[in-house]
């Protein structure tokens, strides 16, 4: 095993380990915020997104490892009789639809880049959320993703789509949501103006 392989599993095994806290605040605290149908759509689009890294032989253990957290949290999220479905639902489902129909018709490789940016446009109401209410716990575990996608980026072993694509724009994403996080320390003067949202992790 080189270098590259060792870095793919584990990036991909730190992205999985990191649901652990989500799962045993949801267990903890309850679901409160969380609904089964926003995490079953983020896993169908990681699910995509992994299913077309494999057809081209690429790096899919990290987006792999997010599909599973994904469905881990369906899970537990069904079992806590938390599956209600909102206009964000929908939005991610056209997100899903427009991938399929990508993949369908154009391949692969293009699959990959709607896949990835679908998820990244639906991350984007958690970052916003996350900005307006800033949670410092959370946002740590997002630096820890910031870690997993940079494995995998380096694990990647060229400059493609297929290999550095997905955990590229995914450190992006974390990054964001981690400095959003941390919104009231890097801006300390900055007049508050928090309100309620959602920033759950995925």
């Amino acid at each position: 095993m080189d270098y590259h392989q060792s870095l793919k599993i584990a990036g991909g095994l730190l992205a999985l380990l990191l649901f652990i806290p989500m799962i045993m605040g949801i267990l903890k605290d309850g679901a409160e915020g969380q609904s089964g149908a926003t995490w079953l759509l983020w896993g169908v689009l990681d699910t995509v997104l992994t299913i077309t890294i494999i057809e081209q032989r690429g790096n899919f253990l990290l987006p792999l490892g997010f599909a599973i957290g994904d469905i881990a949290l369906v899970i537990l999220l069904l079992a806590k009789g938390r599956f209600q479905w909102g206009w964000f639902d929908t939005a991610v489902l056209v997100l899903v639809i427009a991938c399929m129909v990508v993949w369908k018709c154009a391949g692969p490789k293009p699959a990959t880049i709607a896949s990835t940016l679908g998820v990244c446009i639906a991350l984007l109401p958690g970052l916003l959320a996350m900005w307006k209410q800033p949670q410092c716990k959370v946002g740590n575990v997002w630096a820890g993703y910031i870690l997993a996608n940079v494995l995998s980026f380096f694990g990647g072993t060229a400059m493609t789509i297929e290999e550095r694509f997905a955990p590229g724009m995914f450190a992006l994403c974390a990054l964001a949501m981690s400095l959003a996080s941390r919104r009231k320390i890097l801006f300390p003067n900055r007049i508050d103006e928090s309100a309620p949202g959602n920033s759950g992790l995925g």
